[in-house]
């Protein structure tokens, strides 16, 4: 483990960032020792770090953009279980956008901007838009970044406000186990196994990391339950080659609730009373959540001198979700009578992301050149069934949660279609250095296409997508 000291900016230094969107990787992370800003010591770990910002060996502090860290000493302190507590307390973040209570989706915005889509270890984990998305589980992280504005010239289709990118915990050569039994409060039992080393007198360094956690949910009848298991393996090939395996497991059997609560009686007024937190205005007979993923991926690391390195980061995805659930329509008159649907999703979704990087360094006259060129492809394949139908009214303040029986639900509504997304995009980045002045130029050409096929109508139909964009940036800093 190496440490170097952070440089901090002048009182004089600014920042200016100009971008129009058009969507970060760190392999082997900087670890900022505070939560949420910039400390004056970092700790890296491993051999080659990468600002997942600018996607070079760039600090942060040479980067004219909003970053937040939040690294494991701090996730451990707090006692995190998600990437939603995780970002509880980071500037500009707004999380759980459904409550705490709900835990089975990563909900939040950043600047504003609606975010529904992670990135680990700087490769989106590619969501299908409805109910499938891919979680993390904190257990497995040595890091969560946020980066505030626009960073779509490097990764392609991100929100405006920013994006999060999650950092694995990687293979370490000093040895080390902790075995960790925990139980608490929702009748928590949860047993977890953090293992590294090096593999005895090899160039093969490895991690483990495994978890079971079975809890009750916040919510009336609710139950949480997950299963992780994401091994790693590092191959030093040589002095300048370092080769990464990856594989991330994850099997939740239960995921809690997913539905909200009424205003009136929550965060507003409501005749009858205030509702407690434990309510719940689903049915415990249709409320089920299973959902499992499997990743396999690796990265290559290469230098060809003390310039120049090249890297290739690739991750294969394997998911599916089944849910049960219902949703509100609204309050009757009495205010306490909740108008309900039941509705069902079964989803399965195939993916695969890669990221080829070259990236270097020269001197032009005076100005110092730290530049980037870069070529990543996304796949998405998915299968979505939606079905929804009428279902019982529910007392909010007097709950009976077994009304539904799934046998006799009449749906109303049934969609039934397959989505394939392509995207390709090249990019290109500068930082240059003249003196106290950095400044940072890219661009990016993406193309994308999407096709839609439906078979609820019992002759498929296609509906097709195909668009190209141009994107660049613009910052700059003085130091």
């Amino acid at each position: 483990m190496l440490h170097q000291p952070a440089r901090i900016l002048s009182p004089v230094a600014f920042a200016i960032i100009c971008a129009f969107s058009s969507s970060a990787f760190a392999e082997q992370p900087i670890i900022d020792s505070s939560s949420d800003s910039t400390e004056e010591q970092m700790t890296v770990f491993g051999k080659a770090y990468r600002n997942t910002a600018t996607k070079t060996a760039l600090a942060p502090m040479d980067t004219p953009q909003a970053i937040s860290n939040v690294d494991r000493e701090t996730l451990d302190l707090r006692g995190v279980k998600s990437v939603a507590e995780a970002l509880r307390y980071v500037p500009a973040v707004n999380t759980e956008l459904r409550g705490g209570a709900v835990s089975r989706l990563d909900l939040f915005n950043i600047r504003g901007f609606i975010n529904y889509q992670n990135f680990y270890d700087g490769l989106p984990l590619m969501f299908n838009g409805w109910n499938l998305q891919p979680q993390i589980d904190s257990i497995a992280l040595e890091q969560v970044e946020v980066f505030k504005g626009p960073t779509s010239v490097l990764y392609g289709n991100i929100p405006p406000g920013g994006m999060v990118n999650l950092i694995a915990k990687s293979p370490q050569q000093e040895q080390s186990t902790d075995v960790t039994v925990t139980a608490g409060n929702f009748d928590r039992k949860e047993l977890s196994i953090d293992s590294t080393g090096q593999i005895a007198d090899t160039n093969l360094s490895y991690r483990v990391v495994a978890m079971a956690r079975k809890k009750d949910g916040q919510a009336d009848t609710s139950e949480e339950e997950r299963y992780v298991f994401a091994p790693s393996l590092d191959w030093q090939v040589s002095d300048k080659t370092l080769v990464n395996f990856n594989m991330y497991y994850q099997n939740d059997p239960s995921a809690g609730i997913y539905t909200s609560l009424p205003g009136a009686g929550s965060v507003l007024a409501n005749p009858n009373g205030q509702l407690d937190s434990s309510t719940f205005t689903g049915d415990e007979n249709w409320n089920t959540y299973e959902r499992e993923v499997l990743m396999l991926g690796y990265k290559i690391n290469h230098e060809f001198n003390a310039d120049w390195r090249f890297l290739m980061n690739a991750r294969f995805m394997d998911a599916d979700a089944y849910q049960e659930n219902t949703y509100g329509t609204g309050l009757e008159n009495d205010m306490r009578t909740l108008g309900r649907r039941a509705y069902l999703t079964d989803e399965t979704s195939q993916s695969f992301v890669i990221d080829n990087q070259i990236s270097g360094r020269f001197n032009t006259a005076s100005v110092e050149h730290n530049v980037l060129l870069g070529f990543d492809y996304q796949q998405l394949d998915s299968r979505i069934i939606y079905k929804d139908a009428s279902a019982p009214s529910i007392d909010i303040f007097n709950p009976n949660h077994q009304q539904i029986d799934g046998s006799t639900l009449n749906y109303t509504y049934t969609t039934d279609f397959d989505l394939e997304s392509r995207q390709v995009g090249i990019y290109v980045q500068d930082q240059l250095v003249l003196g106290n002045w950095v400044v940072i130029a890219g661009g990016r050409y993406d193309q994308y296409e999407q096709t839609s096929t439906d078979h609820a109508t019992g002759a498929d139909t296609d509906a097709a997508i195909d668009q190209d964009n141009f994107a660049f940036r613009l910052g700059g800093l003085y130091n």
